[in-house]
Formats: C-alpha cells, sequence, structure tokens
C-alpha cells in the first residue's frame, strides 16, 4: 500500500529528465503496484501518478525549472 506522506517527501526536488518517469516510480518505494504516471494539462498539476488499483490515491506533481516543486493528494 502506498505510504503517501513518505511519497511526498520522496517526490520534492526530482529533476525532470529523460528518466523522469522511472525516477518517479522509483520514488513510490512504499508501493509493490504497478505505478502510473502521466503529464496532466490542466491549470495546476503537472503531472499525477497512482497506483494502478482500485481507489488508489492520486498524487499530483508541480514543476518548475525542470524540477518538481510542489505535491499533494
Amino acid at each position: 500500500m502506498l505510504n503517501v506522506e513518505q511519497t511526498i517527501k520522496n517526490l520534492i526536488g526530482i529533476e525532470v529528465t529523460e528518466d523522469f518517469k522511472n525516477d518517479v516510480i522509483c520514488a513510490l518505494d512504499t508501493t509493490s503496484q504497478e505505478v502510473i504516471v502521466s503529464k496532466q494539462y490542466g491549470r495546476y498539476e503537472d503531472y499525477q501518478c497512482y497506483e494502478n488499483m482500485e481507489d488508489s490515491p492520486i498524487i499530483c506533481m508541480k514543476i518548475e525549472d525542470r524540477k518538481i516543486v510542489d505535491v499533494w493528494e
């Protein structure tokens, strides 16, 4: 099961590189489930990630200067 508080701490500061999606998946180290990372085109979040299972929390990420600067559920 995903530990949301620990995941948020792990995600802050990750740089957007070619391996960004894999880096985000590795930051969700408290789950054994498949992790989905997707780009968003909304006003507030730039990316979302979540476990590929029913009722999984959705973690939203804000990017500035090619780094994750804010993360929330």
